[in-house]
Formats: structure tokens, sequence, C-alpha cells
């Protein structure tokens, strides 16, 4: 179901981890309270959370690709609830930074993979390791190399052109980390959505083939009686031939993309 709210930004959700996870956060956001409650009512005691950033999932596609999308608006109206969140940039790497820090792409200018490694901000994921508390990333190679030994477990998938390929891997490593290791959070990033796109590919097939990498970790977190938070990254950037919608312009204005806060239930 949707859940009507006042305006929520994905710069709330880092906040939102951290006050469930009780770990020191700096940020400008406050922590989404729906989302909160939702947890605690749940899971007084936190139990192990994902977070999964469908990359190019805006609210558009959210909708018109809800028969696809089905195992989405399972758990969003049967496990749990989703918001519209406002975007913070049209970017991956800064919009993915942007969620793991509560911060603006302005403050931790963290742009390209390479400026992760040099940047002074700390993600929820490196916050939870300094204070005790274990955290783990599956995410694209060179994204990943930064956070070795900073996380428990890091598992990076190389880039490649096979980009159904690439996110079985993610689906596969994303599952065994939630099988084989004592994580409190997750993060993972599956891309099929955001390459077809791109190419101009049918966006009906890229959302039955995510549908599918998203039942999969769904059910995964079910078994563990964890928590599983679902969210796009940015708007869709899409070329006027696609059948959907016209594409996204350059310059950055903000849009709505969904987050899906669910329980899963086997």
């Amino acid at each position: 179901m949707l859940i009507n709210n006042q305006k929520t930004s994905l710069l709330q959700i880092a906040p939102t981890l951290a006050r469930y996870f009780q770990i020191t956060l700096n940020s400008p956001a406050r922590p989404i309270e729906q989302v909160l409650r939702f947890a605690y009512a749940r899971y007084p005691t936190p139990h192990t959370v994902v977070l999964l950033v469908v990359d190019s999932l805006d609210i558009e596609l959210y909708y018109e690709l809800g028969h696809e999308l089905r195992t989405l608006h399972r758990l969003a109206e049967h496990d749990g609830f989703m918001l519209e969140c406002e975007t913070v940039s049209n970017h991956t790497t800064p919009a993915i930074a942007s969620i793991l820090m509560g911060q603006t792409p302005e403050t931790h200018r963290i742009i390209t993979s390479e400026d992760v490694g040099r940047s002074t901000w700390k993600s929820i994921l490196e916050l939870m390791e300094e204070q005790g508390k274990k955290s783990g990333a599956v995410i694209e190679e060179k994204g990943a190399e930064p956070l070795i030994g900073r996380l428990s477990c890091v598992y990076g998938v190389k880039d490649r052109e096979d980009i159904v390929e690439y996110d079985r891997l993610i689906t596969q490593h994303t599952i065994s980390m939630l099988n084989n290791c004592r994580l409190q959070l997750v993060f993972s990033h599956i891309r099929t959505i955001d390459r077809f796109a791109h190419r101009d590919r049918d966006l009906h097939l890229a959302a039955r083939i995510t549908d599918r990498n998203i039942h999969e970790i769904a059910d995964a977190v079910s078994r563990i009686e964890g928590l599983i938070l679902i969210c796009g990254d940015h708007q869709a950037h899409l070329t006027r031939a696609n059948s959907i919608k016209d594409s996204a312009k350059s310059t950055y204005k903000k849009a709505k993309v969904p987050l899906i806060v669910a329980a899963p239930h086997r």
C-alpha cells in the first residue's frame, strides 16, 4: 500500500537505518518515522536489514511496469508499504552515496567510483562496523574495492556487457551473504532496468528479470526473518524511441522513486 506522508527524500534512508541500529550518523536529514514504527513493531530487537537499490526504478516505471514487477507490488501491498521519495541526483554513483550517507552530492562530492576511496565521508555501512555491528555489500567491482577491509563482507562483481548475468551474480552473492554471514545490514545494487533503458531495449523484459532477482532475495530475507528496503536511485534515462516515456533531461530536476519497506513472508 502507498502511505500518504509528508515529503520524503532518499537522504532519509541512512538516518532511518542509523536510528534503527542505534548508530551515530551525521546527517541533516531526519529518520522516516513510518519506517521505524514498522520495523520496531515487527522486530523490537533489530534484525538483519537488506537495502536493495534498483537502478533507474522511478515512480512512473514502478506503476507502468507493475504487471512485471509483481514481487515489488506484493511486498508493498501485503508485507509492508511504499513511500514516494524525492531523488537527490540523476546519476547513480552520487545518488547511492547520498542514500548511504544521508548527505547531498554537493556535500559528499562522490561523483565517480574513484571518489569513494578518497572521500572523508563514511557510509552507514562503515559506521555500523566502527560501532560494533557487522555489515556487507554486493556491488560492482570498482565500487567494492575501497570497501574491502572496512566491512565484514564485500563482494565485487566485474562489470560486463551481459547485464542479466551481472545481476544474477549480484543476486546469488547477496543470498549467499545472507545465508553464510551473520550481518545486520547488507547493501546490494541491481542494474538491468538501467542498462536496458540506456540501450533502448525492452523494459518489460528488464522488469521481469529484475522481479525474479528481487523475489529470490526477498525469499532469502524471509528465511532469516529480516527486513528489506528496496528503492530506486534516480529517474530513468530513456530515449524518445522508448514506448514508455520520454527521455530524462540532463539538467537535474527532482523526481520521485519508490521506497518499499517490507518484512517478507514465505
